[in-house]
């Protein structure tokens, strides 16, 4: 998951997941088929483990609280140590190649269903009474996706957490929380 995860799709070959699995290839074929079926199985654990910080901010039990957690949480995990400072549904395959065209679909896939449980949650919060009717819920979910990428990116820059948290802050702050 690293290696993908470090180096994406295509940056990572099976030589270099061969030695960091301390598996010989037939082996890697065998269990897993090609190089895009382990890629597919990584991204599933990924999901299931790592990537919970997202599913755990839209748990929160309001509009307001929903909305710091995605910032707050995006923040510490792009943070976190133990994994490249980024998200890996965007470092894994956002510019690949038309070879590895199944493994960006996957990544964009994965992408689109993070915002529509983002919509999900807003709508739900809107319903509620939590979310002002005079706000479009498809240009805020895009919005705030399309700013947590950015902390992703800003992360895969170098930003330290300090920095992180202060453009947090900002966003928040320039949305009304």
């Amino acid at each position: 998951m690293l290696l993908f995860w470090k180096r994406g799709f295509e940056g990572t070959s099976m030589a270099d997941l061969t030695q960091a699995m301390n598996l010989s290839p037939s082996s890697i074929y065998a269990a897993f088929g090609d190089k895009q079926s382990l890629f597919s199985h990584v991204v599933k654990r990924y999901i299931e483990t790592r990537a919970q910080y997202a599913a755990e901010a839209l748990a929160e039990p309001t509009f307001s609280k929903v909305v710091r957690a995605l910032f707050d949480n995006t923040v510490t995990f792009l943070t976190g140590t133990g994994h490249p400072p980024t998200c890996m549904t965007l470092a894994g395959a956002v510019g690949c190649s038309t070879e590895g065209a199944e493994a960006r679909d996957l990544m964009t896939e994965i992408r689109n269903q993070n915002d529509a449980a983002m919509k999900e949650r807003f709508l739900a919060a809107r319903r509620a009474g939590e979310m002002p009717k005079n706000i479009n819920v498809d240009d805020f979910t895009r919005f705030i996706s399309a700013t947590l990428a950015g902390l992703s990116i800003q992360a895969a820059n170098g930003a330290t957490k300090t920095e992180l948290k202060r453009t947090s802050q900002t966003a928040l702050k320039m949305l009304g929380f």
